[in-house]
């Protein structure tokens, strides 16, 4: 967690990851008063009984194929085959993901492989603090659209589709113990290693898929983050962790703006900025 702050103005910054397995803790006593002394929590997208409605049209509309074509026919012998060995390894039929486009064809089998490692984004951060935020009768604010973040993927041209499609096939064996190994990284403060796994990869080996689904949005974020900034008050952030690592996160953003920005420690002290080095502390 960071927090940024101007002369009258206080913005806590909290990462959160997607799929997370359920004997995970993760929720900290410093995390917890933070949101409780905020007034308005931003989050990424609605994934409320609405924003599910929305998603399944949206994904439907623009990760279906609707051309006559199948996904098969745009693949080559070996990735047919890894197709076929990652559908019955996930539990997935080659006739549902032959509908897809490929960046939904990959999406499914990303949570195919979470749900084998048994993580899910059921009871993920995002979705508990969500849950908290309307039980305590928060101000809820969203900085994008779904069909904003749907499009980060959507609208990759498809040969860059397709490429993501093969390295998710081609890592479907290790898939779900990466998430897993994220999650408790996170748990933790390792903010090295995710950098590391989730930030320098993407960014090195994929420039385009990196500025669509991190650094355009961060981008994008920084203006109603700043607007709520130049009130006075204070607020809570809930986002992808990714989008606080690396050059091009969102609080690089909100530092250009002139805000200070510190990472949090609440029992330490708010300027403390080490990586927390601490054993990973699991419960059954």
């Amino acid at each position: 967690m960071w927090v940024a702050k101007d002369h009258d103005s206080t913005l806590y910054i909290f990462g959160t990851v997607h799929l997370l397995p359920d004997d995970l803790t993760w929720q900290r006593d410093d995390m917890r008063q933070a949101f409780d002394n905020a007034g308005t929590i931003f989050f990424e997208v609605d994934t409320g009984p609405r924003g599910q409605i929305d998603a399944t049209v949206l994904t439907t509309s623009l990760g279906l194929r609707n051309d006559g074509l199948r996904l098969s026919d745009r693949l080559d012998n070996y990735q047919l085959n890894l197709l076929e060995a990652a559908a019955n390894n996930g539990g997935l039929t080659i006739a549902s993901l032959d509908g897809m486009k490929p960046w939904l064809a990959a999406e499914f089998l990303t949570f195919a492989a979470a749900q084998n490692a048994g993580l899910s984004s059921d009871l993920s951060a995002d979705e508990a603090l969500k849950s908290r935020a309307s039980r305590s009768g928060k101000n809820v604010v969203y900085l994008e659209s779904l069909e904003d973040q749907i499009r980060a993927s959507a609208d990759l041209p498809e040969f860059i589709q397709l490429d993501i499609l093969t390295e998710t096939m081609e890592q479907f064996s290790i898939l779900g113990r990466d998430a897993t190994d994220i999650a408790e990284q996170w748990s933790v403060g390792g903010t090295d290693y995710l950098t590391e796994k989730l930030i320098r990869p993407m960014k090195a080996r994929a420039p385009e898929v990196f500025n669509g689904l991190l650094r355009d949005r961060n981008r994008n974020w920084v203006a109603p983050l700043s607007r709520f900034m130049d009130d006075s008050g204070t607020g809570f952030v809930a986002v992808g962790t990714a989008h606080l690592l690396g050059e091009d996160s969102l609080l690089t953003g909100l530092r250009e703006q002139g805000y200070s920005v510190q990472r949090y420690h609440a029992f330490k002290g708010e300027n403390v900025i080490d990586t927390v080095d601490a054993k990973i502390q699991r419960t059954r």
